[in-house]
């Protein structure tokens, strides 16, 4: 463009008769191309400033801006949106439209700009999807501002936001997600959000959403879903990347006629030998389900039943298996399972929930060691199997422990020594220190059992104290060989305790005779690198609660809701 041309200073005054004379012939108007910054997306009623510029193509990579050209504005819709001279934009009504920015002192040829910009509503949902979906399964929704949705339901059901999913494309538009938890049942979206201290509320109109009653893991009562752990987890890079599995909105679907429990059944496998938490919640189902977990379990269609490995160990209520053979202490019964090891070889996991009530739960598998007690030096003693794999102790045997997480167990594994002609009599006490609440209800239960040969076929269970509370002093005639104490939390309340078991002398007092010391110090409420301590989060809650504590009086007559017992009809 030459330096002595003026028709743009004056271009407002002049018709397109007077433009023409303004061109000179030997200007190359078609290398001079405009552009505009996009606007994408403009909020009805609100106003804005598109920016042009003009440029002179110069070779076929280059081109150079030109400076001081007036700009023609033009609006495709004026009832969508209004431009004015100055390149000011108003939305008026929802909907597309076109604004074209041409330079006004050039002729024809030179290429003009063109702007597609959505007028919209601040918060405006334009697909939800997809259109059918299972308990468990995540529902994204599309649309203007829709990361600003604070709550959507489907029915009565609140969905469950997916944590670190919020997007906002470069378009202007966003993606947010929720999984669909029971009891949704097929609607529209009902939505509500906020937008600079406004809201906005409503259904997502001719959107419906057709909810399947099953999750996305069911039928998994006879055959386990498999589940890999050995891969990253579902939310990487963020605070939560310690997660391995994570799934609020799973579902207890209802029972078919005729049954009275049913089973969902999981099998996670991984590679590395590691610390490894599971953790299963149902909101307002206390009681009424039971998790337990295996390292070999599996399913006999002929008599309608699980069985267990030749030499497995399990971790459930009423179920801690040792070596194969049943081991079928009482527990009070749990709003939720929260089992953390360490050091959990590599192969597989079982985890297994009978249920007997519809509902649902959350699960989570955590790659770390989560506990409401930092980890005593005995763990993992989650089993006999894993006591065995820690090493034997030698009498007399006095440690300060721990019970980590609510309703776990403790299995120590020890050696008594020969004593010549007579049996020794050893002295095993327990007493566990006051709880860290007010409402703390301890109750641990003490029992000695013979480690077992390759050739047995029951457990042999020498001693067992089941009285309520939380001291235990037993003396007890025990043959020279490998036993494990076994201290168990049957009412549900993580604590410190003092365990000590040595001989009785002839002469003189047991080294278990004297008190117990003080407790040492919690260093802190979780131990390892887990961010969760809490299975509120399991359960889709942001916010912990403390965990409730079943009446510590022993129920009578209850029945054992174990995998090896329980048919499914």
């Amino acid at each position: 463009m030459r330096a002595g041309r003026v028709c743009a200073l004056a271009i407002g005054l002049f018709t397109s008769a007077t433009l023409s004379a303004c061109v000179f012939p030997t200007e190359r108007d078609a290398s001079v191309h405009v552009s505009i910054k996009p606007i994408h997306i403009l909020f009805q009623g609100k106003d804005t400033v598109a920016a042009a510029q003009a440029w002179q193509i110069v070779s076929a990579k280059d081109s150079q801006p030109i400076s001081n050209v007036v700009f023609v504005w033009s609006s495709s819709n004026a009832s969508v949106a209004t431009v004015d001279n100055t390149g000011r934009i108003v939305g008026v009504n929802s909907g597309t439209v076109i604004i074209t920015a041409a330079a006004a002192n050039f002729d024809k040829a030179a290429r003009v700009a063109t702007d597609t910009v959505r007028v919209s509503a601040p918060l405006a949902i334009d697909s939800v999807g997809p259109d059918t979906v299972k308990y468990g399964q995540v529902l994204t929704i599309y649309g203007v501002g829709v990361d600003s949705i604070l709550s959507a339901k489907l029915a009565s059901a609140d969905l469950i936001p997916v944590p670190f999913s919020d997007t906002v494309f470069a378009g202007g538009t966003a993606r947010t997600r929720f999984w669909v938890p029971p009891p949704a049942t097929s609607d529209s979206v009902f939505f509500l959000g906020i937008f600079n201290g406004n809201g906005s509320f409503g259904y997502v109109h001719g959107s419906t959403t057709d909810v399947i009653e099953r999750d996305i893991y069911d039928p998994n009562d006879t055959n386990p879903h498999l589940l890999s752990l050995s891969g990253p987890g579902p939310f990487p890079g963020t605070v939560l990347s310690s997660l391995l599995f994570y799934n609020p909105a799973l579902s207890f679907e209802t029972l078919k006629r005729g049954q009275t429990a049913g089973a969902d059944w999981y099998r996670f496998s991984q590679t590395t030998t590691r610390d490894v938490t599971f953790i299963l919640e149902s909101p307002g189902l206390g009681g009424t389900y039971a998790t337990f977990l295996s390292d070999s379990l599996g399913w006999k269609g002929s008599t309608k039943k699980y069985i267990l490995g030749h030499n497995a160990w399990t971790f459930g209520p009423g179920s801690h298996d040792c070596h194969g053979l049943a081991f079928t202490p009482t527990e009070a019964p749990a709003d939720s399972t929260i089992v953390a090891f360490k050091g959990l070889p590599n192969g597989s996991t079982d985890l297994i929930a009978i249920f007997t009530q519809p509902g649902r739960y959350g699960l989570a598998v955590i790659d770390g060691y989560a506990s409401e007690l930092p980890a005593d030096k005995h763990e993992d003693d989650n089993s006999c199997n894993a006591a065995d794999l820690r090493g034997t102790d030698t009498l007399p045997l006095r440690d300060t422990l721990a019970i980590e997480n609510p309703h776990d167990i403790d299995w120590i594994r020890f050696y008594v020594p020969s004593s010549g002609l007579l049996t020794p009599s050893v002295q095993v006490r327990v007493h566990a220190f006051p709880g860290a609440t007010p409402d703390s209800l301890e109750d641990l239960d003490l029992y000695v059992i013979q480690v077992p040969a390759p050739s047995d076929t029951a457990l042999k269970v020498v001693l067992a104290d089941t009285a309520v509370g939380t001291e235990h002093d037993q003396t007890v005639s025990l043959a020279a060989g490998d036993y494990y104490a076994v201290v168990l939390d049957f009412a549900g309340a993580s604590t410190l305790y003092e365990i000590c078991a040595g001989t009785v002398p002839v002469l003189g007092a047991s080294v278990c005779a004297g008190g117990f010391p003080a407790p040492p110090v919690a260093a802190s409420r979780v131990a390892g690198a887990a961010p969760l301590s809490s299975a509120d989060v399991v359960a889709g809650r942001g916010a912990p609660r403390a965990h409730w504590r079943p009446n510590p009086r022993r129920p009578q007559g209850r029945r054992r809701l174990a995998p090896g017992l329980l048919p499914v009809p």
